[in-house]
């Protein structure tokens, strides 16, 4: 059945961004996945729901009939001049950007980086050990991912709470919440931050990520400005919270279970598997969205030119069909073909960056404040998980320890 304009009369009631949605996703989700794996929805203009393996990997994995162009976000952004590069891009031209991109976010690359990452970790942890107390979000979640893709960059270190603060609110704090009253004019400053550094490494070139950038060529001619600003806001916003986000809901599944947290402790090799388990229970970012650029069907479902679908990566990665006991945390899991970072050509490319701090960050927190104790009386959760799955806020004691760099 169709409404009077021709577009198939909704089947679900379903709104990521809901207050209901962000209060229990899972059991709407498994919901779906039950009654209606290929669900449409009025919400934000109206889109379709795919919430089984199957279905997300299908689309996922075809790029000719399902377009990131349009935006992968529903709703889309406001300003539709705004291409996120190279995500929101389609074969051919797609490729030839993430071919620049790949060596800077490469497994060696990263390893490279690896005993900063460390010093990040224990330097963030010396900040808070002798006081007993801390925020994990505000203390290590944000300063760490920020403060490494900043170095990455050649962006300035202390700018980082200028960067994080605000993108913090933008992704889980609504439109309405006055804390977000400056924001408008904290983004512009990260944007005229990147602008007046891409002028400045033109004119005085660093063994840094933008002038890497700035020498790169794409159809044998130099990346524009305006190209390497949306790359580089693009790895900002990749960098950023969805790490930060994936490091607190590994806290908090340690913190529910202990044994979980002894075995780990008692066996450190075992955090490598763990973390793909977190990562596959708790997705930083839940979902992302495609446009179909013809006429196709899906289980049974029409879906015509146009038409927008989300691909809900976190209801996946709990599908009883392609995971045994999906909503149980095994810390051994193998294999683990979890959708977290998405699937296809346009897999997330800062993976193994990802993968590096979130191991690092777990490992320092379980090494030097094993014992640490969450307060969720007064932890704040996000007021929307449409963008990312984490948490505002998540205080924590422990027992107060030394320093180790003075």
């Amino acid at each position: 059945m169709t409404n009077d304009d021709g577009r198939p009369i909704a089947d679900v009631d379903f709104d990521h961004h809901s207050d209901s949605f962000a209060e229990d996703p899972w059991s709407q989700l498994a919901e779906l996945r039950e009654r209606c794996p290929v669900a449409r929805t009025d919400a934000h203009g109206g889109f379709w729901v795919l919430s089984s393996y199957e279905t997300i990997k299908q689309v996922a994995s075809d790029d000719l009939t399902f377009s990131s162009a349009e935006s992968v976000v529903i709703p889309p952004k406001k300003n539709s001049s705004q291409k996120s590069i190279p995500i929101e891009m389609d074969p051919p031209h797609f490729q030839a950007y993430r071919r620049i991109l790949h060596p800077m976010l490469s497994p060696t690359a990263v390893e490279r980086l690896a005993p900063t990452i460390e010093f990040f970790v224990h330097q963030c942890i010396d900040k808070v050990i002798e006081k007993g107390s801390c925020d994990f979000v505000h203390d290590l979640a944000d300063p760490l991912p920020a403060m490494t893709t900043l170095l990455k960059l050649g962006l300035p270190l202390e700018l980082w709470e200028a960067f994080s603060v605000p993108l913090h609110k933008v992704v889980f704090l609504r439109q309405d919440n006055p804390l977000r009253a400056n924001i408008v004019e904290e983004l512009n400053f990260i944007a005229q931050t990147i602008k007046e550094t891409i002028a400045s490494r033109r004119k005085d070139p660093r063994d840094d990520m933008i002038t890497y950038l700035i020498n790169s060529e794409i159809d044998g001619r130099p990346l524009t400005d305006h190209e390497i600003e949306e790359m580089v806001t693009l790895i900002i916003q990749g960098g950023f919270d969805t790490t930060g986000s994936a490091i607190s809901n590994a806290l908090i599944r340690l913190q529910q279970d202990r044994d979980a947290r002894r075995k780990i402790i008692e066996d450190p090799g075992l955090l490598t598997s763990a973390v793909e388990e977190f990562l596959r229970v708790d997705p930083p970012q839940f979902a992302l969205a495609r446009t179909a650029t013809s006429d196709v069907t899906i289980e049974g479902r029409n879906i015509k030119k146009g038409d927008r679908v989300l691909m809900v990566w976190a209801s996946g990665n709990r599908d009883p069909i392609a995971f045994e006991d999906p909503d149980q945390v095994v810390l051994d899991r193998f294999p683990n073909r979890h959708m977290t970072f998405g699937l296809g050509a346009h897999r997330c490319l800062g993976s193994t960056l990802a993968r590096r701090q979130i191991v690092s960050a777990l490992s320092g927190v379980l090494r030097r404040m094993p014992e640490y104790e969450i307060d969720f009386q007064n932890a704040q959760r996000p007021e929307t998980i449409g963008i990312a799955y984490g948490m505002f806020s998540l205080p924590a004691t422990f027992p107060s320890a030394r320093r180790w760099f003075r």
